[in-house]
């Protein structure tokens, strides 16, 4: 560019500037001309003198209105005006009316003064002001950052909503002193569930703060883990069937691995299966191979169709699986500890060796228990009266064991078939495991008769230990992943609750004694030169016992190598784990910068990750805590700051010209915009990867990432908030209107229900993109057994279960408007409120302003069955005031021909005092109808557009996070046109606010 170029083009873009400028204020100025000659005339006449006194009707004032700027400023009440005057409700009749004419000039000035401010202004991102996280958004916030769900807000004050209803707006959100000690009660409360892992932090769904929460959390995991897994030998012989007659049910080209798949059984396992049932094998089988072949090769095939009795085949297989889990339990091997004089049986090092033997014999079995036919019969041995301390759990287990096996066939030998029949055991027991892990241990009956319920116990005498007995689980089920995680669960476990360490320090000062023959229940003295789990300590103990299993002769031989090993295993895990800890600490603090990166919703600076490390070695140098307790309060330093409370908008650049008032989001930023959009929750990896790649802000892929979001479970966090607050039921799980009393089923859990239940339907139009008419036509629901109850829906879901029915209507359901929540929470307790539920439909549905009762209204009687005339009687006279009727002519319909449903939504013939209610409404534009039905037919051929209307702004505003203002008038004509050209499904409604330049952008000062 040449140096005189320049003033050139400065002196074209300031001409085209000045241009826009008048061009916009010679519309300002005819505006303001027509709002002297033509607006100022009306309202004289027909509108100040109810609205212009010194009691404004209905609370609306006109006074402050002198003036086309002040109109332009508070231009919301004057879409009202719009509306009323419009629609030939205001003036109101028998008012003196205007002429079409002046009437028709009026209404087109107002809708030129919109046209013009929201063209002047397209764009404008309007006034969003930094604000703090609602309750809601932290909640949600706290468990995808933590990944529990730990609702640390319970205890802080209800958010205020702003002017359109909701609680997600800096309008709103403010911070009081008060409520910063909450923040900071909760951020402490969170800190107090982490969990340090030898590789990160993650977090319990309970505080971590004793070792008793330790141990339960960690052994919870590995528990979970086991009952997660396909163990079910049913499972097995029914996919087993399955690839046997796979031609026949139409899967010729199935496959072992295919069928496990399908079935989500274990693909390691199943070829196992398949190989024991021996199809295609010829040979001759012995034993209990025979014995499950013959039950195998006995269930139904298909019929040619490929049809068969799934019920029949699935209790068949379960009762061959019933007769290989009895079969292995009379067949498990059994265990004593080793014999060492003047040492219990239950001495950790002995019962220990005990328990490794059990827990390397599970895919064993008892050569013993097989009987020739020519054997004398088995009698159960007498358990002796005095057995000795500790010994009579061995006695038991043998007398229960033998009893077990008497009288069954399957281990009678015929003569001179032993070798076969052992071989044939010992191939069964390799595949069928007398169990596939152990997660509870009581003192090993086999009728399983005491002691149970103590998870992962190693069932030591008053002293806490953990033993893992999962071995075929390991060999058997799992594939290479599982064996990594349920190892590394392990680890964990020992790492987060240190229960070897416990484990050994609670036996030396209660147990370790008993070697020195001071008895079992005494301990050693703790050294005075070391700690009591040094190395040396722990060897000198084990010479102690090898010297006391070598004195005797007659003591157990295999008792010597169980004690070397016992006594090593103790010194290399907690050498080990010594060592876990120590490598563990640099990569907390790694952790402790990720969870920050994360908590801020973007990539930390230097300046941050350098101060958030400094914090941390200044708890650990300065203030002397432990590692854990610094990680613990520099978490707290985390969630307390700003950077996570707070949704700051920050731009991407500078605005992008002199005279811009706004500038686009950084990435972070619109990644965050999106996600509290959808999600009331923070973005997630693959969105804040978008935003640091730059790319977000193309509008392409924003509207694909919004669709991303909207598919996504979280989406449920959308449907609570934004419906919750839109229909005005958020609040409803702690509604207690209802006399209890007088209506027994409204318990908590119906009363749950019913909030899940527009939740979940909500979410299902949400994330199968269905139209959004379907909020009010739809016949389907989701009910569980409580609301299906309540409903008369037979064959109510399982405990804890929702079910999705596709045609309600037979029951009085299906969308929004039947939903019980609503007619409950609008219902004063003891009887209807046809006045509250109509209010509902025409205000919260349709969008309608109803300005406020006046003063003195009569109530109607509190409850129902005590009043002389039905609701609809006394409804009517009150109506015949006119200070009424003009309002309640527009709702009282909607609510009458909801009469047919109860105060807590139950559908009724007859109301609480006996009366057979009547559900027939007159409509505002003097339709007639019966039943909500009815309403649903007015809607559709009256009021659709209003509800589209008023959807459409409550969801931009919900987005935007403020009230509305007139340039928002373009962005909510392209959410209709998309509707219109998309089958009005729901995503057409979100993809014009997220590529909206009001979404993409902030408002931003004018740069000078």
């Amino acid at each position: 560019m040449t140096r005189g170029a320049f003033p050139f083009h400065a002196l074209l873009l300031s001409a085209a500037v000045s241009a826009t400028l008048a061009a916009a204020q010679s519309t300002d100025a005819s505006l303001a001309r027509s709002f002297q000659s033509t607006v100022k005339p009306f309202l004289a006449a027909y509108c100040n003198g109810c609205h212009g006194g010194e009691k404004p009707a209905a609370q609306f004032d006109l006074k402050p209105y002198t003036t086309y700027e002040a109109v332009v400023r508070d231009y919301a009440h004057w879409a009202h005006i719009l509306t009323r005057v419009s629609a030939g409700e205001m003036p109101p009749k028998p008012m003196k009316q205007p002429p079409p004419t002046q009437r028709a000039a009026f209404v087109s000035w107002i809708r030129d003064l919109r046209a013009h401010e929201a063209r002047k202004n397209s764009g404008d991102p309007g006034p969003v002001l930094a604000r703090r996280l609602s309750n809601a958004e932290y909640n949600y916030t706290i468990r995808d950052l933590t990944g529990a769900d730990l609702r640390p807000t319970r205890e802080f004050p209800v958010d205020p909503a702003n002017p359109e209803g909701f609680d997600n707006t800096g309008e709103s959100l403010t911070m009081s002193p008060a409520l910063l000690n909450k923040y900071l009660q909760a951020a402490r409360e969170v800190a107090n569930h982490a969990v340090l892992t030898p590789d990160s932090i993650d977090f319990a769904p309970h505080p971590m703060l004793v070792e008793t929460d330790r141990e339960k959390y960690a052994i919870q995991r590995i528990v979970n883990f086991y009952v997660s897994q396909p163990t079910d030998y049913a499972s097995y012989f029914e996919a087993a069937w399955r690839y046997k007659h796979r031609a026949a049910l139409g899967q010729p080209n199935s496959t072992l691995e295919s069928i496990a798949a399908a079935a989500r059984i274990s693909k390691v396992y199943l070829p196992h299966v398949w190989g024991i049932l021996g199809e295609g094998v010829t040979e001759p089988e012995y034993g209990p191979i025979l014995k499950l072949r013959t039950m195998w090769r006995a269930l139904p095939a298909p019929a040619p169709n490929g049809s068969y009795d799934e019920k029949t085949l699935r209790a068949q297989c379960a009762a061959m699986r019933d007769w290989v889990k009895q079969l292995r339990a009379r067949t498990a091997r059994q265990f004593a500890a080793p014999v060492v004089a003047r040492l219990s049986p239950t001495s950790q090092p002995l019962m220990n060796w005990k328990l490794r033997a059990f827990a390397a014999s599970r895919r064993d079995f008892d050569r013993a228990a097989l009987r020739l036919a020519s054997d004398p019969p088995l009698t159960i041995p007498t358990i002796p009266r005095y057995p000795g301390l500790g010994r009579e759990s061995a006695f038991r287990a043998a007398a229960l064991m033998i009893k077990s096996r008497i009288g069954d066939p399957d281990l009678i030998v015929p003569d001179g078939q032993r070798p076969q029949y052992e071989e044939a055991f010992a191939r069964f027991a390799h595949v069928f495991p007398d169990v596939f892990f152990i997660s509870e241990r009581g003192r090993f009956f086999p009728d399983d008769s005491e002691d149970k319920g103590r998870l992962l116990s190693a069932g030591y005498h008053n002293v806490m230990g953990y033993f893992r007995d999962d071995q075929p689980l390991m060999e058997l089920i799992l594939d290479d992943a599982g064996r990594q995680r349920l190892n590394r669960l392990w680890t964990e476990f020992d790492f987060i609750a240190e229960f070897t360490a416990r484990t050994w320090v609670q036996y030396f000062f209660n147990q370790s004694g008993e070697v020195e023959d001071k008895g079992r229940e005494s301990g050693s003295v703790r050294p005075s030169d070391k700690e009591v789990s040094a190395t040396p300590v722990i060897m000198g103990l084990r010479d102690a016992y090898l010297a006391k299993a070598r004195a005797v002769d007659t003591n157990d031989p295999i008792a010597i190598p169980a004690i070397e090993y016992h006594f090593r295993w103790i010194d290399e895990t907690l050498r080990s784990l010594e060592k876990l800890h120590a490598e563990s600490e640099p990569k907390h603090v790694d952790a402790l910068l990720a969870f920050a990166a994360r908590a801020y919703r973007r990539p930390l600076t230097d300046a941050e990750r350098a101060g958030i490390v400094r914090y941390y070695a200044q708890l650990r140098d300065k203030d002397a805590l432990t590692h854990e307790e610094a990680i613990r309060d520099s978490l707290v330093s985390i969630l307390i700051s700003p950077k996570f409370c707070y949704r700051l908008d920050s731009a991407a650049s500078p605005a992008t010209s002199s005279t811009s008032t706004r500038a686009p989001l950084s990435g972070p930023s619109l990644a965050s915009r999106l996600s509290y959009f959808l999600w009331a929750s923070m973005p997630d990896d693959k969105l804040l990867t978008h935003a640091a790649s730059g790319d977000l802000n193309n509008p392409t892929v924003l509207a694909a990432e919004a669709r991303r979001l909207l598919a996504d479970p979280r989406v449920r966090g959308f449907a609570t908030e934004f419906a919750g607050n839109w229909l005005d039921f958020r609040r409803f799980e702690t509604h207690n209107a209802v006399d209890r009393a007088r209506f027994p089923s409204f318990d908590n859990d119906l009363r749950q229900a019913m909030f899940d239940e527009p939740v979940r339907f909500v979410e299902d139009v949400i994330r199968r993109n269905r139209s959004i008419l379907d909020l009010l036509y739809a016949k389907d629901t989701f009910v569980n057994a409580p609301l299906a109850k309540h409903y008369g829906i037979p064959n109510p879901p399982a405990a804890g279960e929702w079910r999705h029915i596709a045609d309600a209507s037979p029951y009085g359901r299906g969308g929004l408007l039947p939903m019980s929540v609503f007619l409950t929470q609008n219902a004063p307790g003891l009887r209807t409120s046809p006045v509250k539920r109509g209010y509902w439909v025409v205000r919260r549905v349709l969008g309608e302003q109803i300005p406020p009762p006046p003063p003195n209204v009569p109530e109607l009687p509190a409850d129902e069955a005590k009043s002389d005339l039905p609701l609809r009687d006394m409804l009517a006279k009150h109506r015949d005031n006119p200070a009424c009727a003009s309002c309640h002519s527009r709702f009282d319909g909607f609510g009458l021909a909801f009469e047919g449903y109860g105060p807590i939504g139950e559908r009724r013939a007859n109301d609480l005092a006996g009366r057979p209610v009547q559900t027939t409404a007159d409509f505002p534009n003097g339709a007639h109808g019966n039943g909500y039905e009815a309403v649903l037919r007015y809607i559709q051929q009256n009021r659709e557009r209003d509800f589209v209307d008023n959807l459409c702004r409550k969801l931009l505003a919900f987005a935007l996070g403020r009230s509305l203002i007139l340039s928002d008038e373009e962005v909510l004509e392209r959410m209709k046109q998309s509707l219109a050209a998309n089958g009005n499904r729901f995503a057409a409604l979100v993809e014009p606010i997220v590529t909206s330049e009001q979404f993409r952008n902030r408002r931003v000062a004018i740069a000078q």
